[in-house]
């Protein structure tokens, strides 16, 4: 983790062209993001990709408030009304926009996913396809959090930096596949057509990317092009998310990291290796938990027997995970207030096992959507789907 993130340091994004040609079909999966999606459908419109290259679909999936009547409203070019309450999901959702999209007579050259409760940079098309006509099939934007003002969202926004553009910067610098995070996803019309999106767990963007990577298709990773999200709006909301993602991984690595470590094996294929490597790493807070557990054990046993082998061996891990989120939060220029946060960070490490059954038992097909900052103060009443 620490020579990923060092090597973040070399990174530099694509120049883009200056003469885009590339149709898009910029598709926003939304469940209930009534108060949301205008902002999001904002951000899109002002790109500045060419406006006539580009079309924005808004998928309002099993909704019980007036999302499509709100994505209308706010100048989506179409409204995509999905109501099939037996097959929730994200991943259902886009499979079912993009089968309908890709048999069009005019079907565009790649699809965008961006999720609704985010606002896209203006270049964000412009750095995606910069990638794309360079000749990546798959693309990943630099996707983090807003800080949110207080010290656990503050920190949780750091986190997103370490992963989401420090270890994928340090990826592509190493020439590593990037990982999809299910946000600012670009994919080319012919990568869809070969390869269908078929990830429908709670980490539909991980366990795709596991699919490309078998197949031999590299993600490239888009540093210049930037989309952002708000923090969970409280404690219970981000335990909620944290669950979905962490248990969903924890899923995906034991049902799917064998099977990349054989094919890794089976082709002396390095990349799969690395991906394999990747899946296998613990959420930050539970490694930190171990090692500070492991290297307490190891110290006992040093007292007891005075041998210190094993110590120095904890050690180095132990000094290691600081020096992993220094470097990282230097190479991802983390806003001060992450910095600031990390003051917090000891009694998140200690707190952090307390989930790891929640965590192990989590089902992967279970879709629990994270509650949002203006739902917390405006009661949306259900209302007929759109």
């Amino acid at each position: 983790m620490f020579v990923v993130a060092a090597a973040a340091f070399f990174y530099r994004p694509r120049n883009a062209s200056d003469t885009p040609s590339k149709r898009l079909a910029l598709l926003v999966p939304a469940h209930n993001e009534e108060g949301l999606i205008g902002r999001c459908i904002a951000s899109l419109l002002a790109q500045s990709y060419p406006r006539e290259l580009y079309a924005v679909t808004v998928i309002a999936d099993n909704c019980s408030d007036d999302t499509a009547e709100a994505a209308r409203r706010a100048g989506a070019d179409a409204v995509m009304v999905r109501d099939e309450p037996a097959a929730r999901g994200k991943g259902r959702a886009l499979r079912w926009a993009m089968d309908q999209i890709l048999d069009r007579h005019d079907a565009p050259d790649a699809i965008v996913i961006v999720d609704a409760d985010a606002v896209a940079d203006r270049e964000l098309l412009v750095q995606l396809t910069a990638a794309f006509e360079a000749g990546a099939e798959a693309v990943q934007a630099d996707y983090v959090l807003e800080p949110g003002g207080d010290p656990g969202s503050d920190l949780r926004a750091g986190a997103f930096i370490l992963v989401n553009r420090v270890r994928q910067a340090g990826r592509a610098a190493l020439g590593q596949t990037a990982f999809l995070v299910g946000n600012g996803m670009l994919f080319s019309a012919g990568l869809l057509r070969e390869r269908p999106w078929g990830a429908f767990t709670s980490t539909e963007d991980l366990e795709y990317t596991l699919d490309l990577a078998l197949g031999g298709v590299r993600v490239a990773f888009a540093g210049g092009a930037r989309i952002t999200c708000e923090t969970a709006p409280s404690s219970d909301a981000a335990a909620v998310q944290q669950r979905r993602w962490e248990g969903g991984r924890v899923h995906l690595m034991r049902t799917r990291a064998p099977q990349l470590v054989r094919a890794a094996l089976r082709r002396r294929s390095p990349a799969l290796l690395g991906a394999a490597a990747e899946l296998a790493t613990p959420p930050l807070g539970l490694l930190a938990s171990g090692v500070l557990s492991g290297a307490g054990i190891a110290t006992v046993h040093a007292f007891l027997t005075r041998d210190h082998r094993g110590l120095r061996l904890w050690g180095v891990a132990v000094a290691a995970l600081p020096a992993y989120v220094l470097t990282g939060f230097a190479a991802g220029r983390a806003p001060r207030s992450a910095w600031r946060a990390l003051v917090g960070a000891p009694a998140f490490v200690l707190r952090k096992p307390r989930g790891l059954v929640a965590i192990l038992r989590f089902r992967a097909d279970s879709w629990d959507r994270t509650q949002r900052a203006n739902e917390l103060t405006v009661d949306h009443r259900p209302r007929r789907a759109g």
